[in-house]
């Protein structure tokens, strides 16, 4: 186990004592702390916190703000004696088959912070500090990071417990709710849904109709062969007609 524990009872005592000089408090780690298991009497916390992993076969090193952290907590109001119980979750390396969770490491002021968020979680669940609103300390990041959680190898994530494993799958929304229709607009591409452009065929479809109606106005079909030689012969007696006549 990478952490002193020594030192993190330490500093925890310190933090209590600042608050309720009477107090007694112990700080233990139990590896074997579940998720919703809690003995009669005992109440729950959980935070995470920004911390390193280093692995025990290629000693590659990773930094992580995911870091999940359990306790379980009791308090006996007749001798004012309370106990913590605190498990780490670790993390595997992502380059390494078949690699081992690894424990975190934490610096002083991750640790710092970890232990006054628990301190103000047992000020305010047994002490009654409920009115005064301190919320809790924010992660800061000590490096960059790149990514998103490495849910698969988490083991707070396999257990159930870590909710940013079930975050890191969602799909991030579109900058703009109208990019859509841009893509309606241009060629489809595997898996995209085309959308005909309705104004255009129906301009083709008005166009369509109206020559259907201007070949309506026009003579419906050939002369016919008969009717030309009957208008001939016609023709024909009236000019013989009128010469006789003369």
């Amino acid at each position: 186990m990478v952490v002193d524990i020594w030192t993190w009872e330490q500093t925890f005592q310190e933090l209590i004592q600042e608050a309720k000089p009477w107090a007694k408090w112990t700080l233990k780690l139990d590896g074997n702390l579940q998720l919703d298991c809690l003995a009669q009497g005992w109440k729950q916390y959980q935070q995470r916190a920004f911390g390193w992993f280093r692995c025990s076969s290629c000693q590659r090193s990773w930094a992580s703000a995911q870091v999940q952290i359990l306790c379980h907590t009791s308090w006996e109001h007749w001798t004012s004696q309370g106990q913590v119980r605190m498990r780490f979750f670790g993390q595997r390396c992502q380059k390494c088959s078949w690699s081992q969770y690894e424990m975190p490491e934490f610096s002083s002021d991750s640790t710092m912070r970890i232990l006054s968020n628990l301190v103000q979680h047992i000020l305010k669940k047994y002490y009654g500090n409920g009115t005064r609103k301190s919320p809790e300390m924010p992660i800061i990041l000590e490096v960059a990071l790149e990514g998103s959680h490495d849910a698969a190898n988490c083991e707070a994530c396999t257990l159930g417990i870590c909710g940013q494993g079930l975050k890191s799958y969602m799909t991030k929304p579109s900058k703009s709710p109208l990019s859509h229709l841009k893509t309606a607009n241009s060629s489809p591409g595997i898996g995209a849904a085309y959308i005909p452009n309705q104004g255009k065929n129906q301009s083709a479809e008005t166009k369509e109709a109206k020559g259907r109606g201007y070949e309506k106005l026009g003579p419906s079909r050939d002369p016919d062969p008969l009717n030309i030689c009957v208008f001939v012969l016609l023709l024909v007696f009236i000019i013989v007609k009128c010469f006789t006549s003369e």
